[in-house]
């Protein structure tokens, strides 16, 4: 019993450290049209677009808070009264700071959020409590 307890700590032991955590694996995620509108996210899964701020400026701007529309494009009756909840984490630093949390309504939400830090950023997106999607996202 002692060595399966010690075999399970090791394997997720290796498997925290093959995670988007590893700086090796970060990519920033690409786009994706949907409704005629240029998200971020994860294709078919999830999407957020900025709805204020300059046309001109990066998505995502440095120290600047923004209100974003967020859609869940994946089976949307699954979602609707749910509560979900957004987190990022730093590339360089590993800092996690907690973005958002609101609940679903219509497939979609609202979120108002910073990124104090340029570089890129991976958004963990959490369904009641449950791990969801997550991509990278970078702030200039």
């Amino acid at each position: 019993m002692k060595i399966v307890f010690k075999l399970l700590i090791a394997a997720a032991l290796f498997l925290t450290g093959c995670t988007d955590n590893n700086p090796a694996n970060w990519k920033l995620s690409p786009a994706f049209t949907y409704e005629n509108m240029t998200l971020h996210g994860t294709e078919g899964k999830f999407g957020m677009i900025k709805v204020n701020g300059e046309s001109d400026e990066p998505e995502f701007p440095v120290g600047e808070g923004r209100q974003y529309q967020v859609y869940f494009l994946e089976r949307p009756e699954d979602f609707n009264g749910k509560r979900y909840k957004m987190a990022a984490t730093h590339k360089d630093t590993g800092e996690t700071v907690k973005l958002y949390e609101w609940e679903i309504d219509n497939e979609q939400s609202g979120a108002k959020f910073v990124l104090d830090r340029a570089g890129l950023w991976k958004i963990d997106v959490l369904v009641d409590d449950e791990p969801y999607t997550n991509f990278i996202v970078e702030a200039k």
